[in-house]
């Protein structure tokens, strides 16, 4: 009897050994024959489940944030929101081969929708929802006293993605990305801690 292959899962075991190529060695590695070398499958089963490489990569895109958002299920939620909100954005941060794969995936995607409209509108929509996402928590933050309420939860969710997406790429070629945790949780509190605590 045949074996059934069950389609997402071969789609998602193929979008996994892309993301493993890329943070080994880098986007230009990537091919329908490198993919298929590293899932263990013929390039024909690649391209039957993804009909070009942008296919691919916009896949493995979504998956990235699929697995932040599963390391955010598993946080210790005790603490006060900024103190969470810190523990959330270190798992966004390239720490480990997963997450370093993750960020260099994003930024290639975002360096294509630079020039590619449809890519843009994509990228646009992800992080207006990150945006979104942000700004509510921060809101809420602000209405518990966590957060400085001086300036609008939207201005600083724009400001702490803007810092967690600077501190992600100076991690990509840092000796020790690690060792700059420290200085994106001082810039972070910095910007959010309400005045009556600095």
């Amino acid at each position: 009897m045949p074996k059934i292959v069950d389609r997402a899962e071969r789609r998602r075991e193929i979008a996994g050994a892309l993301l493993r190529i890329v943070a080994r060695e880098g986007v230009e590695a990537v091919s329908v024959r490198s993919v298929a070398v590293e899932a263990g499958v013929s390039a024909g089963a690649v391209q039957k489940y993804f009909s070009t490489k942008e296919d691919l990569f916009r896949f493995a895109l979504d998956m990235t944030s699929e697995f932040l958002e599963q390391r955010w299920e598993t946080l210790d939620q005790s603490g006060d929101l900024l103190d969470l909100l810190l523990r959330l954005l270190f798992e966004a941060m390239p720490l480990d081969e997963q997450r370093r794969a993750e960020v260099i995936v994003i930024n290639a995607f975002t360096a294509r929708a630079a020039v590619r409209p449809s890519w843009a509108e994509f990228i646009r929509t992800g992080y207006d929802e990150l945006a979104e996402i942000t700004t509510q928590y921060i809101s809420k933050a602000q209405a518990e006293g966590h957060v400085r309420d001086d300036l609008a939860a939207s201005d600083l969710a724009d400001a702490v993605l803007a810092l967690s997406d600077g501190f992600a790429n100076r991690m990509l070629t840092a000796a020790d990305p690690a060792a700059l945790l420290p200085s994106l949780e001082t810039s972070v509190r910095t910007l959010l801690t309400p005045s009556v605590q600095r």
